[in-house]
């Protein structure tokens, strides 16, 4: 839909900042053109009509330059295009100047903005607005008149004296004086329109917009800043020459539509001739609002489809202010292939339906809106194939029609292109889902719609994508889901039910009891589970041909042969809802062990070390316990043992092995001990080293704790020794002993019986 929209500009339109471009405006001079076609190419906007235009018989006085029709002969007024300097508002349009127009241009160089204009023009309007001598002036006149009570242009104030003569005498002057009836007083009036934002009648000088005085030409903030937040210091060597000017502002005023006004706008110097200032216009920005159009469907959802007994709008048009009189039509053309009173109406805002005889409305006085209604019609037909048609509405908005002469030029066309299309049908499948602990996807089947349907599921709780039939979800409980299908224009709707199971996934634990032992080994598994109508699938297995299957919580069985035995558990509370745990070799079953020895010397006397060896035979053989029959034992594999005994006896040896399962066997033997005790001492030797009884050597078998002594016969002792098998030589301190007799004296205890100490004497004779 292609719209003829103006909107008026109240107060300051947008603030411009400086930065480095290196780029300046371009200004060229409009000196020999007409000021007709200079109002009519750089400055008359939509909804006004200004002296020069082709409108015969509308204006009669001429537009004027410096008092002046035709050509223009002063070099104070030309056309300006910002280039490559993009912080500057305007793109283009005019510029005057209280000098000659060429300074106006950048670079803003040391050189001051001064050309003087010989002989130059005094424009006396603005004497009003200074209290100094008015003196090198450019000023431009026209009448005009606006379609709507408004009017508005876009200027910018630059002047060579900022920022050195704020608040001083020498203070150029501008202003845009506008002359004609006034809308509140019904008198005709003069005023300024260029005024400060905000305020009643506050003229835009030098003197009301600035940073602050200074007194020489300091670049920063001076003293007193007034309104500096419409003010620029232009502190770069780009752009334009002037050292300051205004934000872009808006001059605008409330008037009578369709009534003629005169305007002038003119700057000038002030007190002397030096030191020029400028006023830029925005090309094309001298305009009046027209009627605005919008379209207001009755269901408030974009788009420009009208829809059979559901979808209607209504054609909204409106003005700024109140219509003073009845001077603004309304007229409403149709086309396209929908077939208008066929296929759909359209209805004046008084409720009489438009007709092609009868198709214009006007705004009432006072009004600011007005709403012609299109609706679809119940009959509109549409052949096979056929799903749209398309309605065209040619809008025409005339404003001051009771002015013939006006009415050609105030004349504006808008072309709306709405869309006609019949009810469709939208199906949606009902379904559902169940799924293991959580559903991650769903989707509902549609069998009959339009491609542009919006969809809804709900509640959205879960659900990744609420707007479209297939999604992604996580959704953990068992609930009820809506997926709402709508057309685009929200006339029709379907709803499909989506039931969601959600099964819990079984969670159990698993105790098995014992998980070792001796063959055969009676075992209890156990699972605790939820939820509690699981199924249950046990199976019991080693890598022989056994294998054991249950269903029940509780087991008890017996595994017959040894080896290593896996358990697996399957838990199911639905069909694909399971879990499962395998303990591999888990429970080992033993086989007993063999127990067997052999001892080493076969017949062992009394106190002599006896070996045993450990013959035994199964695997993981971890104790080995002997008993040796005497009270003694050991648990070493292969130990030693040595008897004491009081005489001669059979000892029964008990050997038993136990695996690391804990299975055993044991075994025994029979140890025959002799006790084999003897004493004897001779009563005589012949030490004389001839080979033959030259030791004196007492002879005693299974003794312990023996001491052997040797006295003379006045009681010295002269041998002395703890070993049995060591005799006595005949010498004292390594020389013969005389031969005599001798005294010897044996202490022992059978080994036996090692607590009973038992002593004997006698004497021995030494021959020599």
């Amino acid at each position: 839909m292609k719209k003829h929209i103006i909107l008026l500009t109240i107060s300051v339109i947008y603030a411009l900042s400086i930065t480095a471009q290196n780029q300046n405006l371009s200004v060229s001079s409009l000196s020999g053109q007409s000021v007709e076609s200079i109002l009519q190419q750089h400055l008359a906007g939509d909804g006004v009509l200004i002296t020069g235009c082709d409108c015969p018989n509308v204006f009669s006085d001429p537009a004027k330059f410096n008092n002046q029709t035709g050509n223009v002969t002063y070099p104070q007024i030309g056309s300006f295009n910002r280039n490559g300097f993009t912080n500057f508002p305007f793109v283009s349009g005019l510029v005057m100047t209280s000098g000659n127009v060429s300074v106006a241009a950048g670079p803003n160089n040391s050189s001051s903005a001064s050309a003087s204009v010989s002989p130059y023009y005094t424009e006396t309007a603005l004497s009003q607005y200074t209290t100094n001598t008015v003196t090198s002036s450019a000023s431009l006149e026209f009448d005009f008149i606006a379609m709507a009570d408004e009017f508005a242009f876009n200027y910018i104030f630059g002047s060579e004296e900022y920022c050195e003569y704020v608040n001083s005498s020498y203070n150029d002057v501008f202003a845009f004086i506008l002359t004609g009836i006034d809308p509140v007083t019904y008198t005709t009036t003069t005023k300024n329109v260029a005024i400060v934002p905000g305020t009643v009648s506050t003229p835009v000088t030098i003197n009301n917009v600035n940073h602050g005085y200074h007194s020489s030409s300091s670049s920063g903030p001076g003293t007193d800043p007034s309104n500096s937040q419409y003010f620029i210091h232009n502190s770069s060597t780009n752009g334009v020459q002037y050292d300051g000017y205004t934000t872009a502002l808006a001059a605008q005023a409330i008037i009578f539509a369709c009534q003629p006004y005169h305007m002038k706008l003119a700057v000038a110097n002030v007190g002397d001739v030096a030191y020029d200032s400028g006023v830029f216009l925005e090309e094309g920005s001298f305009y009046s609002p027209h009627v605005q159009i919008d379209t207001v469907w009755e269901l408030p959802h974009a788009g420009d489809t009208l829809i059979q007994n559901c979808r209607e709008l209504d054609l909204k048009f409106s003005v700024e202010r109140p219509a003073l009189t009845s001077t603004t039509s309304i007229i409403i053309n149709t086309g396209g292939n929908a077939v208008f009173g066929s296929d759909y109406t359209l209805t004046k805002p008084n409720g009489v339906e438009i007709s092609p005889e009868d198709n214009s409305f006007y705004f009432p006085e006072g009004d600011t809106v007005q709403y012609a209604h299109v609706k679809m019609l119940p009959t509109a037909h549409f052949p096979a194939g056929v799903t749209t048609k398309t309605a065209e509405l040619y809008i025409v908005t005339q404003g001051c029609t009771s002015f013939s002469d006006l009415e050609p030029h105030f004349r504006y066309i808008d072309t709306i292109i709405l869309h006609l299309r019949a009810n469709d049908t939208i199906v949606l499948v009902d379904t559902s889902f169940t799924k293991c602990n959580e559903l991650e996807f769903m989707e509902v089947r549609q069998e009959r719609g339009t491609p542009t349907l919006t969809y809804q599921w709900t509640p959205e709780t879960g659900i990744t994508d609420p707007t479209s039939l297939a999604t992604g979800c996580h959704i953990t409980e068992s609930g009820t889901y809506q997926m709402i299908a709508t057309d685009r224009w929200h006339c029709l709707a379907d709803t499909a039910t989506v039931e969601v199971t959600i099964v819990p996934k079984p969670e159990f634990t698993v105790t098995y009891t014992p998980d070792h032992g001796c063959m055969p080994l009676p075992v209890t598994l156990q699972t605790q589970y939820t939820p509690t109508y699981a199924n249950l699938f046990w199976t019991i297995s080693n890598d022989t041909a056994y294998n054991f299957t249950s269903t029940d919580a509780t087991i008890h069985t017996t595994l017959p042969v040894p080896g290593y035995y896996d358990i697996s558990l399957l838990v199911e509370s639905a069909p694909g809802c399971s879990d499962s745990i395998t303990y591999p070799n888990v429970i080992h079953v033993s086989d007993f062990p063999h127990a067997d020895f052999v001892f080493s010397p076969a017949e062992p006397s009394n106190g002599e070390e006896v070996f045993f060896y450990n013959l035994s035979t199964g695997e993981n053989i971890t104790n080995y316990a002997w008993s040796f029959g005497d009270g003694h034992s050991s648990f070493v594999e292969e130990p030693s043992h040595t008897y004491h005994l009081t005489e001669s006896d059979m000892m029964t040896v008990h050997l038993t092995v136990t695996n690391s399962d804990g299975c055993s066997n044991d075994t025994m033997q029979i140890v025959p001990v002799e006790d084999n005790f003897a004493f004897y001492t001779p009563n005589s030797f012949t030490p004389n080293n001839d080979g033959k009884n030259d030791i004196f050597l007492p002879k005693v078998r299974d003794v312990v704790n023996y001491e052997f002594l040797i006295y003379t016969r006045t009681g010295e002792l002269i041998f002395a020794t703890n070993n049995p098998e060591q005799g006595w030589d005949g010498n004292v301190k390594d020389k013969p002993a005389p031969e005599g007799v001798y005294v010897w004296k044996i202490t022992y205890a059978k080994i036996g019986t090692p607590e009973e100490m038992m002593a004997k004497t006698g004497t021995i004779t030494l021959l020599r």
